[in-house]
Order: structure tokens, then sequence, then C-alpha cells
């Protein structure tokens, strides 16, 4: 059976309320500006490794792709 509890231990509306009073005067928030949401373009990192040509994409993947027996 569910063990119901005394009403006696149920917190009141008012007490509710004022908690929430109480986290929204605590709070400060900045909104956010236009700046926040400028795009910066895509980002690309310095270090990327060299271009490869398309020969060698497919020698790669064909030695990759061998049936291993």
């Amino acid at each position: 059976m569910p063990v119901i509890p005394e009403p006696s231990e149920f917190p009141s509306a008012s007490q509710k309320g004022n908690k929430e009073v109480q986290n929204k005067v605590g709070e400060h928030r900045d909104k956010a500006s236009a700046a926040d949401h400028l795009s910066k373009g895509p980002q690309i990192p310095e270090n990327m490794p060299p271009k490869a040509s398309r020969e060698e994409i497919e020698a790669r993947m064909k030695e990759l792709n061998k049936p291993s027996n």
C-alpha cells in the first residue's frame, strides 16, 4: 500500500510562491545583444593536413576496402 503523508507536511502555496520570487530576485541575467549573434564565419584550424589528390584518395580507398582473406 502506498504511504500517504499527512496534509500538514505539504508545503503551502504561499511558501512555494515566496521561494520562486526569491529565486527571480536573486538572479541577474544579461540579455543577449545583436553582437552576440553575429556569425564569425567558418572556423578553419591552422594545422590542417595537406590536401590529397583524387588519385591518392582513390588508391587509399581501394587499399582499405580490399577483402582480408
